[in-house]
């Protein structure tokens, strides 16, 4: 009944009604009411969508499909509405799939993943078994070209025997996302920022000496070789990835050996030296496939992209 008011009131000042209708319209509806509506339309909208991309893809008409459900996509992108959003980017992972598009598929299923893993919701192990499927062949040759010099973009590949000259501000926001996989890691971020970073980051890496916190001494070592690589102290940073390595490794934290693998060859990206690059992001990329950790691996992915990007 209130849909069909505020619809009539509408109707009501375009036609040109009372101004007693009008001034009775405007005060029993806010703009928080027509707003609601209009997100109400807009997931209507969105649920007519993905019902015409049912009936386009029973009709093999996988372009009209697909056209659709990116519509949907928009629409659950501006309402806010992760858990939708998410499965619809599963069907169009499912669509792309069935055309032989698995680079796309496994795009569309990992951001659904992230999504799914978000907002904690189980559906997101139904979207791994999909990933597994098709992920785990695509990703490795996708790291296999690295070793090669080849790009690793999942849109194409470009033979290159070394990346455009180094750029750290390209890649900066990449590494802060590598390290904040690590546990406890975005509060030890935060030290960086300070006034003084590395006092603060010492005086943190002393006391959790003192606890025996061996895992946040790794972290902090880590970012100490951020915090220098920011400051184009390259080889000091790449010492201290190296110690962060040798911690996790003696405390069997594969996680922290992935990530450490990551940083280190991001710190020969710097200095030039190409096959030590190779061979630490292969590192990289066979311990995460071995954890399973597809999220830990796109993440990868989504440095290297950066670094070969022209």
């Amino acid at each position: 009944m209130k849909e069909l008011l505020l619809i009539t009131g509408i109707f009501d000042r375009l036609s040109g009604g009372s101004s007693s209708e009008k001034t009775n319209e405007q005060e029993e509806y806010t703009i928080e009411d027509y707003q609601e509506l209009l997100n109400e339309y807009k997931d209507a909208e969105a649920k007519i969508r993905i019902n015409m991309a049912t009936l386009y893809f029973e009709n093999e008409n996988f372009k009209e499909s697909m056209n659709n459900l990116e519509k949907a996509n928009e629409i659950y992108t501006e309402l806010k509405d992760l858990g939708k959003k998410a499965l619809v980017l599963d069907l169009m992972g499912d669509i792309n799939r069935i055309n032989k598009k698995n680079n796309s598929a496994l795009k569309n299923y990992r951001d659904a993943y992230r999504i799914y893993s978000e907002i904690k919701s189980d559906h997101k192990y139904e979207i791994q078994e999909k990933i597994d499927s098709i992920g785990v062949s695509v990703t490795a040759r996708e790291a296999e070209t690295i070793y090669d010099g080849v790009s690793p973009k999942r849109t194409e590949n470009i033979t290159v025997t070394k990346p455009m000259a180094p750029d750290y501000t390209k890649i900066s926001s990449n590494i802060e996302e590598v390290i904040g996989m690590l546990k406890g890691a975005d509060t030890y971020l935060s030290y960086a920022k300070s006034e003084n970073p590395m006092e603060a980051l010492e005086n943190a890496y002393e006391m959790s000496g003192e606890i025996g916190d061996d895992t946040a001494k790794s972290t902090l070592l880590l970012i100490m070789g951020y915090v220098n690589l920011e400051k184009s102290k390259t080889e000091i940073s790449l010492k201290y990835f190296k110690e962060a390595f040798e911690n996790f490794h003696e405390i069997d934290d594969k996680l922290g050996e992935a990530v450490s693998s990551l940083l280190i060859g991001t710190a020969y990206y710097i200095i030039g030296d190409m096959d030590n690059v190779n061979s630490n992001f292969r590192k990289s990329i066979a311990i995460f496939r071995e954890l399973k950790d597809v999220f830990g691996e796109d993440v990868a992915m989504r440095l290297m992209n950066a670094i070969y990007e022209d």
